[in-house]
């Protein structure tokens, strides 16, 4: 026999071999063989990202707050320095068992920011995180609930608080949304005046915040699509002249179900500058700061409704939240981007504000989007924070 036909013979046996192996390993798993390849070529692909900023990273392996162990992941996403300011959420006293039990915990909180170097942008929702009970915004401005919140800051100030570990300060947040079944404009300023005097009364130095939606809907209207984007200076006049030091403005893109019309995914719409600058000039604030993000995917929870956004039109969108902020920048504002990316894909909001997976960021073509633009906001001189938890 020929040197050749024993080459041939050997190949078309190495064939029938490698075929018959990939009918056993679809009979036996359903999946066609070349998804058993794909998948070896693909196994220990990775992504890469530069980083974003020259600030070395904070150290925080041993850090136990649950938003300091996502900044540590985000920090090896960025291999640098991501942020000093991430939000945190309390809630709001109804009583002074209540009052004590918040307290106790907070301060654990801020002293462990505190000791990371990281500021917490202190998000106050008129809501009892003890017993679940919601404020009602006038029977807080008639003063029903100021005892308890002097109890709450009394006794952070007794367990050794300082105004620098305090952060920054923002309550009733979105107060021009229909969550808490209460948001008239009349209600809001004098809640904050409440609010902030007595913050001020134990830490006078802390500064606060107010942070509204862009747009204002009815107090029970839950669709998203009837938003209004009109000033919001009837919510923020009569709060009492230079006790706000930052003024914040909320927006984020929206999409309607699969096979639905009318996306809201440019910032100039949902994020629209003028707005916070309105409100910031009537507060006497130049430090203004926007609360937004992008999503992986919406309606996570229903396959028929599920509508998904790739990493090309979430960078478009995050350019279009640049712009905003370049505006405002330009007008002499101190601006900060606040990134909210949470994972609420499996929550009753069922979107996934993510950009990647757990702890593997580099395994997610959204990473790199991300990176990119807190690179950019550092080189525009524009602040980043963030909150994940």
């Amino acid at each position: 026999m020929k040197p050749r036909h024993i080459v041939l013979i050997n190949v078309v046996f190495f064939g029938f071999m490698v075929f018959s192996a990939g009918m056993v390993y679809q009979f036996m798993t359903g999946k066609k063989p070349l998804s058993f390849a794909g998948a070896l070529s693909h196994r220990d692909s990775t992504v890469t990202t530069t980083n974003c900023s020259s600030q070395p990273a904070l150290s925080l392996s041993n850090a136990s707050a649950q938003g300091l162990h996502k900044l540590e992941v985000y920090q090896q996403a960025c291999h640098s320095f991501v942020t000093g300011t991430m939000m945190v959420f309390v809630g709001m006293p109804v009583s002074q068992a209540t009052a004590l039990h918040a307290a106790e915990q907070d301060a654990a909180m801020l002293k462990q920011f505190a000791h990371y170097g990281v500021r917490p942008l202190v998000t106050a929702e008129p809501t009892d995180y003890t017993t679940g009970v919601n404020i009602d915004f006038g029977q807080f401005a008639a003063g029903k609930f100021t005892i308890w919140l002097n109890v709450y800051f009394q006794s952070l100030k007794a367990a050794g608080i300082t105004d620098q570990q305090m952060g920054i300060w923002n309550p009733f947040p979105e107060a021009n949304l229909p969550y808490w079944a209460n948001n008239q404009p009349q209600f809001f300023a004098p809640d904050v005046n409440i609010y902030v005097s007595t913050l001020h009364k134990y830490f006078p130095k802390a500064p606060a915040s107010i942070m509204l939606n862009s747009a204002t809907y009815q107090t029970t209207d839950f669709n998203w699509q009837s938003g209004e984007y009109d000033s919001l200076l009837p919510y923020i006049k009569g709060i009492t002249p230079g006790s706000i030091a930052y003024a914040g403005l909320e927006g984020f893109p929206w999409v309607s179900p699969a096979g639905g019309t009318g996306p809201i995914i440019n910032a100039a719409e949902f994020l629209d500058s003028a707005l916070i600058g309105e409100a910031a000039d009537y507060l006497g604030t130049k430090n203004v700061w926007l609360n937004t993000g992008t999503f992986s995917k919406k309606y996570a929870l229903d396959p028929t409704q599920l509508a998904t956004v790739p990493p090309q039109q979430r960078k478009e969108i995050l350019s279009t939240i640049d712009q905003q902020a370049l505006i405002l920048q330009k007008q002499g504002y101190r601006v900060a981007v606040n990134l909210f990316s949470q994972d609420k894909s499996k929550a009753s909001e069922e979107t996934d504000w993510s950009y990647w997976s757990g702890k593997q960021p580099f395994s997610s073509l959204d990473t790199p989007v991300l990176t990119d633009f807190i690179s950019e906001l550092n080189q525009q001189k524009i602040d980043f924070w963030l909150f994940d938890n």
